[in-house]
């Protein structure tokens, strides 16, 4: 949720206005001339609200996103909900879902967290504001960011907490921010929020002025973005951070931003993560010290703040004099940003807030997520917003949220350009396409680390045989889309796919075959690297990547993406292991 203001409305179904086709200006704000960005046609997003919708999908197929919101008088809405449908532009409000009562406590329910965020861990940490005060409740909690376990099926989340309000008296929407992480058993019916992930590097007791001496205090670790990397195994967090003056010091708050990172492995747990401080992985997410991203430039070369220029509480002045004081850095233009990975590009790819008012949609880019090095490479020209709340969605799949090619749409909740709820088409251009291990046109066995190598079966079946009995069968031809995504098609011409008409394509364990070639997304590829050696063909349609074992029950498969093996003989992941789904490209030519 928004640290200045709250939404206009965050009522489902909010009326917006279908934005005209158009084309935007050309951005011309890469320095180095080497990518271009054009706004397309534009449409309306029907569900605008209080956070960024967070999209996955469930174990049989089943495409989720979900959205929330925490707003702070005695009867304002505070949800968690979840919409359900074959893709964005056809899901609609899960109503058994979004309604779900914990059989077990009345009181907590997803239609209404009073009682969840108030007893959550960050909860029982907290304190209610003073008397008078808007803010009714202790601790308001949003859930903003969602995965499926792929050894368990469960649901994870990141829990977004605004709590302990007005801690040095009086100021509107002050409060501190923390993060955690919920589990729900039941695909979301129940949640139970198990402890902290990211948490700030100061007090967050009320009143604490030991802790913050001066006219400022920090009020935390808040409003996440969450991105499963499948190149690197970790689950990075965007989070931003705010200085605020304390009651009666004037001047304005200073907006931070930071990062975390986790293995997927350790599914969220607390002790898991590390803060991005001084540039290395080394300060713990609960406690940690921070640093202020910013973008790599002649000024930045390091891509953030130095420690020394960074927040200090035992500095003097409300934050716009330390800003004017040199003391603190001013607002860092990749505030509350959220991240993509462009297959056509090899890059990652992320969109932060406008700096001041209505502005154009920056986009910058890195090519490695490990050293946070975010450079400018375009922005949205005359199509301009005020929106915190942005996310990324492939074009072709209107459901894919972690990796799109060189068009994509970009959508925005609340304060768009022209309404509470809009997407625009976008696609980056660039002189240099990613570099991949396969050439246009070229044959390739597909072997993987476990020894087995993929080969068409019996009619459109495939399989995967020990490499020494690869022969014409295991021979696979490359052909580009020319937007990043591959078609991969045997020695028949026959496309390597999944079903693209339903859910069951996207169900785990869903096996490739092969038919003729279509054209649609469940014929389409992603070739990710990754960051240990190799690489995965990830299925555009799915989001599930490609994996081969000695199994004959599953010679060859599509499951999630896994940087580790399955040893707790959970039977949703069964015995799988990353071994399965590296893959390395040998020349057949």
């Amino acid at each position: 949720m928004p640290l200045t203001r709250k939404p206009r409305t965050v009522a489902a179904g909010l009326a917006a206005l279908l934005v005209a086709a158009g084309t935007a200006t050309p951005a011309a704000a890469d320095p180095t001339g080497r990518y271009t960005v054009t706004i397309g046609s534009t449409g309306t997003y029907p569900y605008p609200t209080d956070t960024p919708a967070s999209a996955f999908i469930d174990t049989d197929g089943t495409f989720h996103f979900q959205q929330s919101a925490a707003l702070y008088g005695a009867k304002d809405p505070r949800y968690w909900e979840f919409y359900t449908g074959s893709d964005f532009d056809h899901a609609k409000r899960d109503a058994a879902l979004s309604d779900a009562v914990n059989p077990d406590n009345p009181a907590d329910a997803n239609n209404d967290t009073t009682w969840r965020c108030n007893n959550s861990p960050t909860g029982t940490e907290s304190t209610y504001a003073p008397a008078g005060s808007g803010y009714a409740q202790k601790n308001y909690c949003d859930l903003v960011g969602t995965w499926v376990d792929p050894d368990t099926g469960d649901w994870y989340g990141i829990v977004h907490n605004e709590f302990t309000p007005e801690p040095f008296g009086a100021y509107s929407f002050s409060h501190y921010d923390a993060l955690d992480y919920a589990v729900s058993h039941d695909h979301g019916k129940t949640w139970d929020i198990k402890g902290h992930a990211v948490t700030s590097p100061y007090s967050t007791k009320r009143g604490d002025t030991t802790a913050f001496p001066n006219q400022s205090f920090y009020y935390g670790d808040g409003d996440p973005r969450l991105f499963v990397d499948a190149r690197s195994g970790y689950f990075y967090l965007y989070y931003g951070s705010r200085v605020v003056p304390k009651a009666g010091a004037g001047g304005s708050d200073v907006d931070l931003q930071h990062v975390a990172r986790a293995p997927i492995a350790g599914k969220m747990a607390t002790g898991t993560w590390q803060k991005w401080y001084d540039g290395h992985w080394s300060q713990p997410g609960v406690g940690g010290r921070e640093s202020n991203l910013v973008p790599v430039d002649a000024d930045s070369p390091t891509g953030y703040t130095p420690p020394g220029k960074d927040y200090d509480p035992a500095n003097t002045g409300n934050p716009t004099q330390q800003v004017a004081d040199g003391t603190l850095p001013p607002k860092s233009k990749l505030f509350v940003m959220n991240i993509v990975y462009d297959a056509y590009l090899g890059l990652y790819i992320g969109e932060p807030e406008r700096t001041n008012g209505p502005e154009p949609q920056r986009f910058y880019a890195t090519d490695d997520l490990s050293t946070q090095k975010w450079r400018l490479i375009g922005d949205s020209g005359d199509y301009t917003s005020e929106s915190w709340y942005r996310w990324i969605v492939d074009s072709k799949t209107l459901t894919g949220t972690t990796i799109v090619g060189r068009d994509f749409r970009s959508y925005c909740s609340i304060a768009c350009n022209h309404s509470d709820g809009e997407y625009a088409n976008v696609t980056i251009e660039g002189t240099a396409p990613a570099n991949v291990p396969v050439h246009n046109g070229q044959t390739y066995r597909i072997a993987n680390g476990r020894g087995r190598v993929l080969a068409t079966g019996t009619g459109s079946a495939t399989t995967s045989v020990p490499v020494g009995l690869a022969a014409k069968a295991a021979a696979w031809r490359f052909a580009a889309n020319g937007d990043g995504s591959w078609r991969v098609l045997d020695p028949s011409g026959r496309a390597l796919g999944v079903d693209a008409s339903g859910n069951a394509g996207r169900a785990w364990g869903a096996k490739p075959t092969v038919a003729r070639s279509d054209g649609d997304a469940g014929q389409q590829w992603w070739i990710v690297p990754t960051d240990s050696g190799g690489y995965r063909l990830i299925n555009r349609y799915s989001g599930l990547a490609l994996g081969m074992s000695a199994n004959p029950s599953r010679p060859a498969e599509t499951t999630p993406v896994r940087t580790w093996t399955n040893v707790t003989g959970d039977p949703v992941g069964g015995s799988r292991g990353a071994g399965e789904q590296v893959l390395t490209f040998v020349p057949t030519d």
